[in-house]
């Protein structure tokens, strides 16, 4: 067994969040599932087997997704915006299906964009001429 550089990586007794060890935990599973041995690291074995178990249900059965989409203006904490537009679908909204996931989409208009797409189609028409009856 490898020894662990201490301050390198997390382990089973540090004092953090729960979703920092089960992320820990998901590395060492992804880890194993593609190329090499799985190593405990001091986690304990429910965290260790329940997050098994969701990664090899994620892996091996592929759901099919249903995509919602959402057309925004860009605001300037567009990241704490989607954070809680995801929190908020993630809550309320749960197919009948459950072979099925959500996949939330968000689609931003920018000014800069549309004003940019304005300028060069107007600079593409020819200008028109006046005749004048002087």
């Amino acid at each position: 067994m490898k020894p662990t550089k201490s301050g390198y990586c997390l382990n089973g007794r540090s004092e953090c969040l729960q979703k920092y060890k089960d992320s820990t935990i998901g590395a060492y599973i992804r880890r194993h599932l593609t190329n090499c041995s799985l190593v405990n690291n001091g986690f304990s074995e429910k965290d260790t087997h329940r997050l098994t178990k969701k990664i090899l249900n994620s892996w091996y059965y592929n759901k099919k997704e249903i995509e919602i989409f959402y057309n925004s203006a860009f605001p300037t904490a567009y990241k704490e915006d989607e954070r809680i537009l995801r929190q908020i679908v993630k809550k309320s909204v749960k197919p009948s299906d459950p072979n099925t996931s959500l996949k939330l989409t968000i689609y931003y208009k920018m000014k800069k964009t549309k004003h940019l797409l304005k300028n060069s189609l107007s600079k593409e028409k020819e200008p028109t001429e006046v005749a004048s009856h002087l």
